[in-house]
């Protein structure tokens, strides 16, 4: 499972859509008066600049589509600095430590008071927790208990036992529901968070059922699904493109040109230009390491940036070798490429190029 999330994350890098969580540029009183006017609550994340998991909030959390679109729903979303134009509200509600995330009633009475960083899933469930007495832990397991299975109640008593690292428990909860649905009752809205939040991989029956019926899903969820669908089979190519499975001795043609078929036939190839990444794959199973690297060299400016970013970022991998001729050749290639890449893989090719070149002169 391990293995597979880390694919997961890297692969779905190329996946997320940025700000999409609206915090406002209003005062506090402001944000009180327009969440009255909406009927909303008011959302606030004290932060501070110096503080890391506020840091991490902002770039890995916030910007989901999902977390998006939750609190722009429910929410006036304030951000305020705690030691500067947010320091005395900070002081107001006794907030000591980063991030501190309050919800607030528009007499600007405290419903939710949260700290630290979390998860998106977890950290919108623990909000939702809150706010409402049915999603509390224990009111979910008695309605399960009970023989609730209307989707909400499934789809949140799954989610609370997989953020409390009860994997099976929670992939049975979903595996047991989609089971007992017709395939017309899979096809419902309400039920598409069983393949856009739960399913993962390309193997998964449930993975298999949207692949064949994507066209036939309400236009409510329709983009979402054909998201999942790209973001599933860009995950699956990425074990072959990072070299993970060449490695380990576990690539399998046949199943990867099955893969490649598939793709094709979904029409994914040219929007996520993955014919460079189908002839890096087969040639870094067919060529040297010395071959690879021209491969590379030709291929590099076809590529997305999401392809480029991951090509860099495997490259100890794909070309693991001690000859030093061949290592200054990648020290060379990855030197001439640094320009094109963002800061998060600069640092990483740096480390790289540090090794590499440490070990050239030993």
């Amino acid at each position: 499972m391990k293995k597979l999330f880390f694919l997961w994350v890297f692969a779905a890098m190329g996946f997320v859509v940025s700000a999409q969580t609206d915090f406002r540029a209003l005062s506090f009183k402001e944000a009180l008066e327009v969440a009255k006017r909406e009927g909303k609550m008011v959302f606030v994340d004290f932060y501070t600049d110096w503080c890391g998991p506020c840091k991490k909030m902002a770039r890995d959390v916030f910007p989901q589509k999902k977390v998006g679109d939750f609190f722009n729903a429910k929410f006036v979303c304030l951000k305020l600095n705690a030691e500067k134009e947010g320091k005395t509200w900070a002081q107001r509600y006794k907030v000591t430590a980063y991030p501190t995330f309050l919800v607030l009633d528009t007499d600007g009475k405290v419903q939710v008071k949260m700290k630290g960083a979390l998860g998106a899933d977890e950290f919108m469930n623990k909000i939702e927790e809150q706010l409402n007495p049915d999603y509390a832990p224990e009111r979910l397991t008695a309605l399960y208990a009970e023989g609730n299975r209307t989707p909400e109640v499934v789809n949140r008593y799954a989610m609370y036992l997989l953020v409390h690292n009860q994997e099976k428990p929670g992939m049975k909860v979903v595996d047991d529901y989609y089971a007992s649905l017709t395939e017309a009752a899979r096809l419902k809205t309400e039920n598409a968070f069983l393949f856009t939040r739960y399913t993962m991989k390309l193997d998964d029956e449930k993975a298999e059922f949207m692949v064949a019926h994507r066209k036939d899903f309400d236009e409510a969820v329709q983009k979402e699904i054909e998201e999942k669908i790209r973001q599933l089979y860009h995950a699956e190519l990425t074990s072959y493109f990072s070299g993970y499975l060449w490695r380990n001795g576990e690539f399998k043609d046949e199943h990867y040109q099955a893969l490649k078929q598939q793709i094709r036939d979904l029409g994914l190839v040219e929007e996520n230009r993955y014919e460079p990444v189908f002839r890096l794959i087969e040639g870094r199973v067919k060529s040297g390491d010395a071959d690879f690297l021209a491969l590379c060299r030709e291929n590099f400016d076809e590529l997305s940036d999401v392809g480029r970013n991951m090509l860099i970022m495997n490259m100890p991998r794909l070309v693991p070798t001690k000859d030093k001729a061949v290592l200054r050749d990648m020290a060379e290639f990855v030197r001439s490429r640094l320009n094109v890449l963002p800061p998060t893989v600069i640092v990483f090719a740096g480390r790289m190029l540090e090794s590499i070149e440490t070990g050239l002169e030993k």
